[in-house]
C-alpha cells in the first residue's frame, strides 16, 4: 500500500509537470522563440511538427542510461494540443526509466486539461539495443496506444475532449546529472516519425530540430524523419 502511495504521488507530480512544460512550450511555438523554452527540470532533445493530426508515431531504439536520484528518462512520440494555451492536453508513448530501475520499461501516458482525465500505464522490461514502433493515434471515437503494432490501450476521445495539433518526438531528461540518451559512440537511433492526417493517412513528419542543454546533440536538419540523439558527455 506504501509503494502504491508513492507511485501514485510520483506520477501524478510528473504529469503535473509535463503539464508545465506543455504550457511554455505552446507559448514559445506559436510565438516563435523556441530556443528560450527551458526550464529546471526538463530537458528535450529531438523534433516536433506543427500539424493537425491523429496521431505520432517512430521507431526507437531503446538504450540503459543513468538516471540521476529521484529523476527518471524517457523516450516517445506524442500527439498534443499547445494551442489552448494553459491546458496540458497530450497523449504519449515510448520507454521510461526511473531512478532505482536496472532497466528501462515500456509505457503510454495521457492527460487533459479540459476534463482533469489523466494517466500513465507500465508494460513490460524494454530491451536495450532492441528497436520498437511506438504509436499514438485516433479513430472516431478512441485514443489509442501501440507497441510493435499490439495495443497496449485506449482511452475515449470524448474523456480527453482536445483535438491535436502538434507531434513531437523526443528524448527527455529531467536532471542535469542524467544522460541524455544515447552516447558518442552509440547514439539512440529515432526513425521512420509519421503523423496521422485529419483524413486518416499516415504520412513522413519532417521534423525541427530542438535541444535544450549545450550536453545534447543530434544530427537533425530540418524536414527529417530519421535522427540521432546522445549526451557529448558519455
Amino acid at each position: 500500500m506504501i509503494k502504491k502511495v508513492k507511485r501514485e504521488t510520483k506520477m501524478k507530480n510528473n504529469l503535473v509537470r509535463i503539464g508545465i512544460f506543455l504550457v511554455l512550450f505552446s507559448l514559445l511555438i506559436f510565438t516563435g522563440i523556441i530556443p528560450g523554452r527551458a526550464f529546471t527540470g526538463y530537458y528535450f532533445n529531438g523534433g516536433y511538427k506543427k500539424v493537425s493530426n491523429k496521431g505520432a508515431a517512430i521507431t526507437c531504439e531503446t538504450q540503459n542510461p543513468y538516471v540521476a536520484p529521484d529523476s527518471w528518462i524517457s523516450v516517445w512520440a506524442m500527439t498534443c494540443n499547445l494551442s489552448l494555451g494553459s491546458n496540458e492536453n497530450y497523449a504519449q508513448v515510448g520507454w521510461l526509466k526511473e531512478d532505482g530501475w536496472s532497466n528501462p520499461r515500456y509505457f503510454y501516458e495521457y492527460s487533459s486539461k479540459v476534463t482533469g482525465a489523466r494517466d500513465q500505464r507500465l508494460f513490460a522490461t524494454a530491451q536495450s539495443g532492441s528497436h520498437n514502433d511506438f504509436m499514438v493515434g485516433s479513430d472516431s471515437t478512441y485514443m489509442y496506444f501501440k507497441l510493435n503494432g499490439t495495443e497496449l490501450g485506449r482511452i475515449s476521445l470524448s474523456t480527453l475532449n482536445w483535438t491535436p495539433d502538434t507531434v513531437e518526438f523526443f528524448g527527455e531528461p529531467h536532471d542535469f546529472d542524467d544522460q541524455c540518451p544515447g552516447s558518442v559512440s552509440n547514439p539512440v537511433t529515432m526513425g521512420n516519425a509519421q503523423y496521422k492526417t485529419t483524413s486518416g493517412s499516415w504520412v513522413s513528419a519532417g521534423v525541427t530540430e530542438y535541444h535544450d542543454l549545450s550536453t545534447m546533440a543530434n544530427n537533425i536538419d530540418t524536414g527529417d524523419t530519421t535522427w540521432e540523439i546522445w549526451d557529448t558527455r558519455y
